[in-house]
């Protein structure tokens, strides 16, 4: 992977307590898919649900033959889906599952390079947008002081790395401080810990989480912009689907992506849903469910 936010050695990898959550994730998602109990549940207005309403159950169990699992090749995303499997099958831990890995481009709303030169002008010219130069010049005060107390942490070749919509380096921008993303990332992971350097408060932090979000949010909610960015993976979603009603058994009945916070947004924006308040939080989920109604 060459992707500037793949990270280098252990900066690149998940952490014990990361790890840890996305089995606590696993767990959590095998709770909501699998059904234990027989027949079928009723609500107050009538409606059955079969099987409780979960996808798994023991006309269609959950096992390695049911689930397709595709990665980004960062090894951040692989252990993460690492994790939630283990926690998804916690009373088999002899199950053998391969990772999809091939297609990271698709995956990521900023692929490096960019998939087109239509999406690379695209979000330049988004970035330019008066009210977004205006809140960044309100921001910059902010940025710069965090960019100065992360400073002693940083390791070499910090300032050489920027990745994200619209925040790519240009000639002039960034000189002063870290990219928002990143900015968001760091202060988030040590804040997590309790390590956040003393000038830096907790208002500071979910004040830069928001302005990242936002930033992102105000680009790829552009319907074009988010068509180029994230077609890709929006298509395969719903092929997918299609392929199910179809009756094609070769589609799995359960997808599992691994992917990144940035991913997240460029769904959010993709299908037009709700615009998040901040970045979205690590082990964040998006579950999208084909509902057969009889």
């Amino acid at each position: 992977n060459t992707h500037k936010a793949g990270g280098r050695g252990p900066f690149g990898k998940l952490t014990q307590l990361g790890l840890l959550q996305m089995v606590e994730l696993g767990t959590q998602l095998r709770e909501e898919l699998h059904c234990i109990e027989k027949g079928h549940a009723r609500d107050d207005k009538g409606n059955v649900y079969q099987h409780h309403g979960r996808l798994f159950h023991s006309e269609m169990p959950l096992a390695p033959e049911n689930i397709q699992v595709i990665s980004t090749d960062f090894p951040r995303t692989i252990q993460s889906v690492q994790g939630v499997l283990i926690g998804l099958f916690d009373d088999d831990n002899t199950t053998v599952i391969d990772i999809d890995a091939r297609h990271t481009s698709n995956l990521i709303p900023d692929p490096q390079p960019r998939r087109s030169k239509e999406q690379e002008e695209l979000e330049l010219k988004l970035a330019a947008q008066p009210h977004l130069q205006e809140r960044e010049a309100e921001m910059r005060d902010l940025a710069v002081k965090t960019t100065l107390a992360l400073s002693p942490l940083l390791g070499d070749g910090a300032f050489d790395v920027s990745f994200g919509v619209g925040e790519e380096k240009t000639k002039t921008s960034h000189h002063q401080h870290l990219a928002w993303t990143q900015l968001s990332e760091i202060t988030k992971c040590l804040q997590v810990r309790n390590m956040l350097p003393p000038s830096i408060t907790a208002q500071d932090q979910e004040a830069i989480s928001s302005h990242a979000a936002w930033k992102w949010m105000e680009c790829l909610r552009n319907p074009r912009l988010a068509y180029l960015a994230m077609n890709p993976m929006t298509s395969s979603i719903v092929d997918s689907m299609k392929r199910i009603l179809e009756g094609d058994k070769r589609v799995k009945p359960l997808l599992l992506y691994s992917a990144h916070d940035s991913t997240l947004i460029g769904l959010l924006c993709a299908f037009r849903l709700e615009q998040p308040s901040k970045w979205p939080e690590y082990g964040a989920w998006l579950k999208i469910e084909l509902i057969e109604c009889c």
